[in-house]
């Protein structure tokens, strides 16, 4: 087994420590808060560090889990408390948060840099998928440091996709939030709208649901717009974030993204309402009556 150090606590980072606990792995664990780490570490057995330099410092394995690329940077590549002053020539991070390519690479640049190892692996999923180890997780990176993480990713995948380096698994995780965000948008303002025709609203969702073109995740999403459910698996802050860093690259790789932009206006005046911090089905109440 390994000793393996978790940055960042929130419903994903929480529960993929608890997993790699569960294995057998030693864990130890930071979070910006500490009531939330010190909650964990009684109720599950881990260790809390004051810092991430501290949390890294015995670890085989550093995994990230945290809300932006601000964030990322900030336990990375802080000068006095960074995970990278921290660790060990053995060890090797492991970018799991939501990203730009662009500072994934910076990230991976800046261990490389002292000689450390790096690879990013962000997980497709939410908190039911987390808790059972079956998240998709997409992997990028130098096949050498890819082939090392296996048995770290492997506690909380069902899944795994190595796509190229950091930078591609970075655009590919927002690839697949953007694709998923625009379908909940479309699919939130058509249950809007037909609520206020003579339509069943009841019955409507339920044959958008049995399309064939509704995926079992929004089929999900419908169930929950239907029971007016948006207890937080994946903010509408976070969904706005994404797609907010898609434009963003989009626009520096020189592509055309109409209906995400579409779709990132709609999540943004969420994210800037009432909004904020319900599911992603939670956007469908901008339309609702």
């Amino acid at each position: 087994m390994s000793s393996i150090t978790v940055l960042g606590l929130g419903s994903m980072g929480s529960r993929m420590a608890v997993n790699f606990a569960a294995a057998g792995h030693e864990v130890t664990v930071w979070n910006r808060t500490t009531a939330r780490a010190d909650h964990l570490a009684t109720d599950h057995g881990l260790t809390v560090a004051a810092t991430p330099r501290l949390a890294a410092e015995r670890a085989d394995f550093i995994v990230s889990m945290v809300a932006d690329d601000q964030a990322a940077r900030d336990v990375w590549l802080d000068d006095s408390n960074g995970a990278l002053v921290g660790m060990s020539n053995s060890a090797i991070g492991i970018e799991s948060s939501t990203l730009t390519p662009v500072v994934t690479r910076e990230l991976a640049d800046a261990a490389a840099a002292v000689g450390l190892s790096f690879v990013a692996a962000p997980v497709v999923g939410s908190r039911p998928q987390a808790e059972q180890g079956v998240l998709l997780t997409i992997l990028g990176g130098e096949a050498s440091a890819v082939s090392r993480v296996a048995e770290v990713i492997e506690v909380n995948s069902g899944v795994v996709k190595h796509v190229g380096d950091v930078g591609d698994a970075a655009a590919m995780k927002l690839a697949v939030n953007g694709l998923f965000a625009a379908q909940v948008a479309a699919y939130s303002e058509v249950v809007g709208f037909l609520e206020r025709t003579t339509v069943d609203t009841g019955n409507a969702i339920d044959l958008l649901a049995a399309l064939p073109i509704t995926s079992p995740g929004l089929q999900r999403i419908l169930g929950l717009i239907s029971d007016r459910s948006y207890e937080p698996n994946f903010p509408v802050q976070l969904v706005a974030k994404d797609l907010r860093y898609l434009a963003l690259t989009a626009n520096e790789v020189g592509a055309q993204v109409p209906l995400i932009d579409a779709a990132a206006k709609v999540f943004s005046t969420g994210a800037n309402g009432a909004q904020s911090d319900l599911d992603i089905a939670g956007i469908a109440s901008v339309y609702l009556e």
